[in-house]
């Protein structure tokens, strides 16, 4: 049975159980300076079905550019009053030497991304402490995209808001 949007968009803004999540380590200049939780794609499929009763469906397509391959995901989740579709996208190096193909790093960054859209797992890029986040309130979900990965400083990692405002500092500074 389809449950309402406005019920499945309010769970998708609930926190990550932290059996969904797993660690990723982060590098500056190929050194580890620290980690990053993120949601593997397959456990994002089970949040989907859990909160949907697996009514959502997933489209890619796929561009090759140089030595990337991009991957442009569209998500959309059905329910029992109309059906919403966020899209994202996802890129990897063509010579990839992480684990995986491009091909499905590329699709697993857009899917998460995609999710993201929706409000799913958007607690773990709050300003707040790793101790904090576990009863932080997550942020409502917004139509715009933002990354899955945050930028290294040398104490560990900064928000993306952080991130942004260095970024508009630096190039205020260049001009």
């Amino acid at each position: 049975m389809k449950r309402e949007l406005s019920a499945i968009l309010e769970d998708f803004n609930k926190p990550i159980k932290p059996e969904y999540l797993k660690k990723k380590p982060i590098y500056e200049k190929r050194q580890q300076v620290g980690e990053v939780p993120f949601i593997p794609w397959p456990n994002l499929c089970r949040i989907l079905d859990q909160y949907t009763g697996g009514n959502w469906e997933w489209k890619i397509r796929s561009q090759f550019m140089g030595d990337r391959t991009l991957i442009e995901g569209s998500l959309t989740i059905h329910g029992s009053d109309g059906s919403l579709t966020r899209e994202a996208t996802g890129n990897e190096m063509s010579d990839c030497s992480d684990f995986g193909d491009p091909s499905s790093n590329a699709e697993a960054m857009a899917f998460r991304r995609a999710a993201a859209k929706f409000g799913i797992g958007l607690h773990l890029w709050d300003k707040k402490s790793k101790s904090n986040q576990q009863n932080s309130a997550p942020k409502p979900a917004t139509n715009q995209s933002a990354p899955i990965t945050d930028q290294p400083n040398k104490k560990g990692v900064i928000s993306r808001e952080e991130w942004l405002e260095k970024k508009k500092q630096q190039q205020q500074q260049n001009q």
